[in-house]
């Protein structure tokens, strides 16, 4: 198996072996594909020092290297005030898979606030870099005044279009990389793709249906000087700073250090790289602050000018989201890292209208075989190994969906009417066995395969305002 394995996951050696006949002899030797997995796992997967995925070091390797907070007693002891302050400026919505439910505070207002006094008492090392009224930032400036600027100039119907796209891009990509202040903050929360504010919407318009199942999710609201920290350098986060983010999400979330996970942010889950994602047993549920804060910074990061291309919206959000991990019962082979090939559906709606515009294929052949075939890092062993696993799941993949596309599109279509939700929207869903789980939302404008399904003639891009009421204005 060693040979076997090497020859396929190293393109550069003489005799690589070929993707297509190494998916023909997992999939008709028994046996095979579960010691193929257990190899790669065991000599790429889980080797220290393996070779990086598509984003780069995942979150699982990045948190265990700067694991361990042996902080003061002086320092725990600030860092759980500071806990408490956060949780007072801490909202959520919670569905149990039954009902949906929302506070607006985890913890009541405290008679007084950690300060910069309380902080500087402590050494260097143990000093946490936030608090419910401390913020750290990289340049001590208000941004929001230029975003406001580029947003009206990107609105401007007397400039040319070009003007406006240009604005555009330059609001959108400040908006996810410049220092948070009040105004960005809340200009974050218009984001319609963020997970709060869709989510409230397909619960409730899935109550009584038997069809569709959602996930058991968290969806917490992170107090600005927390979610400031991803738009800092994560390396540069102290001990105590990092103690602050693992606390304050096991009282948000109400985490079971037994249960395993699967989380995002309100708009990017990073789960190209499944260790991003998927977070299991004690240890790793006891650092999911740190996960979360990690995937938001990855996000922050693909907006910037070192990533090629740079993408603004993955981390326009403020929310943090834990849901309930759905395991696979059929033992698929996985990509991207460890995640399961279920066979998933991408719907485009309008709400306006309750029309099904389209549906479409998530893992999609001739996108799939692209990206693991053709892409740069075609070479690299993950990217091989998945586009093996792949080869071989695709016949079956597509079969299902085929078998299954008309089933989903009926009860789609019966969702609509109580979906209040304005604009047209991708709905993606997952089937697990006889299960169809209901599992993301966004403008439909926005997601891949839109000019792919939806009729040209049918498109509606969403209205969109960045603009929040500012006080004193009427």
């Amino acid at each position: 198996m060693t040979g076997f394995l090497d020859r396929l996951l190293h393109a550069d050696k003489s005799r690589p072996l070929d993707i297509d006949a190494a998916a023909i002899m997992l999939g008709t030797t028994p046996g095979l594909l579960a010691e193929f997995e257990r190899s790669y796992h065991a000599n790429i997967l889980d080797r220290k020092n393996a070779p990086t995925g598509p984003l780069g070091p995942d979150a699982k390797t990045v948190v265990e290297s700067r694991s361990g907070h042996d902080l003061s007693d002086e320092a725990l002891a600030l860092d759980a005030r500071i806990v408490r302050e956060l949780l007072a400026d801490t909202s959520i919505i919670r569905y149990d898979g039954e009902r949906l439910t929302a506070a607006p505070s985890l913890a009541p207002v405290p008679e007084s606030y950690v300060t910069e006094a309380d902080v500087d008492v402590l050494e260097p090392g143990e000093r946490p870099q936030l608090a419910g009224e401390l913020i750290h930032r990289q340049i001590d400036a208000v941004n929001y005044p230029l975003l406001l600027d580029m947003w009206r100039r990107a609105t401007d119907l007397k400039r040319s279009a070009r003007q406006r796209r240009e604005a555009y891009g330059m609001f959108r990509t400040g908006l996810d990389l410049l220092d948070l202040d009040p105004v960005m903050y809340r200009m974050l929360d218009l984001n319609p793709a963020s997970m709060g504010r869709w989510l409230p919407a397909l619960v409730k318009a899935n109550e009584g249906r038997g069809f569709f199942r959602i996930p058991k999710t968290t969806i917490a609201r992170a107090p600005m000087t927390l979610l400031q920290l991803s738009r800092v350098d994560y390396e540069s986060l102290t001990p105590a700073t990092l103690d602050v983010v693992d606390r304050w999400a096991q009282a948000a979330f109400g985490l079971n250090p037994d249960d395993s996970y699967f989380i995002k942010t309100g708009t990017f889950s990073s789960k190209y790289d499944y260790r991003n994602a998927h977070v299991t047993g004690p240890h790793e549920v006891a650092q999911i602050g740190e996960y979360l804060l990690y995937i938001q910074s990855q996000a922050v990061e693909m907006a910037g000018p070192l990533n090629e291309p740079a993408m603004y919206g993955m981390s326009t959000t403020n929310e943090f989201v834990v849901r309930e991990y759905v395991p696979d019962r059929l033992g698929l082979p996985t990509i991207y890292m460890g995640l399961p090939l279920r066979c998933e559906y991408r719907c485009f709606i309008d709400c306006d209208t309750d029309e099904l515009l389209g549906i479409h294929p998530y893992w999609d052949p001739e996108v799939m075989n692209k990206r693991f075939r053709d892409a740069p890092d075609a070479s690299n062993p993950h990217m091989r190994h998945d586009a093996v696993t792949y080869a071989m799941r695709e016949p079956s993949l597509m079969r299902e969906y085929g078998e299954s596309k008309d089933l989903v599109a009926a009860h789609v279509r019966e969702l609509l009417p109580g979906l209040g939700l304005a604009g047209q929207w991708s709905l993606d869903i997952m089937r697990d066995g006889d299960d169809y789980w209901l599992i993301d939302m966004a403008p439909a404008e926005r997601s891949t395969f839109y000019e792919r399904t939806v009729p040209k003639g049918k498109r509606r891009p969403m209205v969109e305002n960045w603009m929040p009421e500012l006080e004193g204005e009427h």
